[in-house]
């Protein structure tokens, strides 16, 4: 009875830090791939409403025109200072790069010209 005892506390020592690991690991990868389908949203909205807009970390609470918030940060997110990105009513893009912040890491967002395209290209530790 102790040798299973001792052989489930080892094997709980090794496997618990990996299963928190790939629990945070996975939980930022979530993360990032929901702010990418609101950006990528806030594009397909700006077209339906026929709006332009310039996105920043000023403008980013601001309401369209259906009344929502052109961006609805998840809690902890933050879009960086000092950039900016113009949607455009038409649909077209321009490349872009944004970059947003949490407590736990920093990401930013590629925008592709040709189909507005969002793509995840970075994951790090956050600014100190």
């Amino acid at each position: 009875m102790m040798a299973v005892l001792v052989l489930m506390g080892l094997l709980t020592a090794v496997v618990l830090p990996n299963f928190e690991r790939w629990f945070s690991n996975t939980e930022r990868r979530v993360s990032a791939s929901e702010l990418a389908v609101r950006l990528q949203k806030l594009y397909a909205r700006a077209a339906l409403l026929g709006q332009n807009f310039e996105l920043s970390a000023t403008t980013a609470s601001e309401k369209l025109a259906d009344g929502q918030p052109a961006l609805d940060l998840p809690t902890g997110w933050a879009f960086a200072e000092g950039q900016s990105l113009k949607i455009r009513a038409s649909g077209l893009c321009q490349a872009a790069s944004i970059q947003f912040v949490s407590a736990a890491q920093a990401l930013v967002l590629d925008v592709t010209p040709d189909n507005c395209e969002i793509v995840i290209r970075s994951r790090t530790a956050p600014p100190p």
